[in-house]
């Protein structure tokens, strides 16, 4: 179940960065003679075509995201809950690729847990309790390739046209702000897809889980900067449960992002303190 919770976790980050949306609003502008004039509302394509075009041009981002999961596990008149809170903050670099992320995670009966990772092509160290760790060579092509695609976001733009038609736009100061509130099998095939781009559709088990799961409930809402077309902020609040041995499984998942330091990154190097004290 924890591996399941974590692989999700992952696809609807990806969904939170990736978001789209369908019909525009009417804005209006004032010119130098004070007459109120109407802008023409943006439409679905021409935010997907936007939105693709910065992401290609974008380098290097920062994000910083807290998500917040509420598991309530009931077999007849027996209820357990199991919340798990996790603070994030990550720098990623397109070209040449890496990214360096901190985070916080809170677990019933393990207290919280600090991790740091470095990823390049070449490795991926982990820091857990102080101390780091190398990552077998052999454990990390399909994770690293998963992730090099987890920073184009311009790659997963295509498969949201299938929910565009869920979402609406408005305008709010200087972003577009996008929201949906998405129900329906057709989820399913989503989370799939995205599981798959993050490294885990070969495994069998996640996604025999996810076809179990009756995802009854995602809301979306997703700003970006309207000048830019780069992404500002986003919140995913995700409701869904399943039923497994006996056992009725419920989870919450919510997680809020923000966006920043677009192309101020730079390469992302292992510092050669963490290579040399690496178990």
């Amino acid at each position: 179940m924890k591996k399941f919770t974590l692989t999700l976790l992952g696809a609807i980050l990806a969904l939170g960065i990736t978001a789209c949306g369908d019909k525009g609003t009417n804005g209006t502008n004032t010119n130098n003679q004070g007459e109120t004039q109407t802008e023409k509302a943006i439409t679905v394509d021409e935010l997907l075509t936007k939105s693709a075009e910065a992401s290609q041009k974008l380098n290097s981002f920062s994000m910083e995201a807290n998500m917040n999961q509420n598991i309530t596990i009931a077999q007849g008149d027996q209820k357990q809950e199991q919340k798990i809170d996790i603070a994030m903050k990550a720098d990623a670099n397109k070209e040449p690729f890496g990214m360096y992320q901190e985070m916080k995670m809170s677990m019933p009966g393990q207290g919280e847990q600090d991790i740091k990772q470095y990823i390049t092509k070449e490795a991926i160290y982990t820091q857990v309790q102080g101390n780091w760790v190398k990552l077998p060579d052999e454990m990390i092509g399909n994770m690293i390739q998963a992730l090099e695609e987890s920073a184009k976001p311009e790659k997963q733009l295509e498969q949201f046209k299938s929910i565009a038609k869920d979402m609406k736009v408005a305008e709010d100061g200087d972003k577009y702000v996008m929201t949906g509130d998405l129900s329906g099998d057709g989820l399913k095939d989503l989370a799939k897809s995205l599981m798959s781009q993050a490294g885990s559709g070969e495994d069998q088990q996640a996604l025999e889980m996810i076809e179990k799961m009756n995802i009854k409930n995602i809301k979306v809402t997703y700003a970006v900067n309207k000048d830019s077309f780069l992404p500002v902020q986003s919140d995913i609040d995700m409701v869904m449960e399943m039923e497994e041995g006996g056992q009725k499984i419920s989870m919450d998942i919510a997680m809020k992002s923000s966006f920043s330091k677009y192309n101020e990154v730079g390469e992302i190097k292992v510092p050669q303190e963490v290579v040399d004290s690496a178990q």
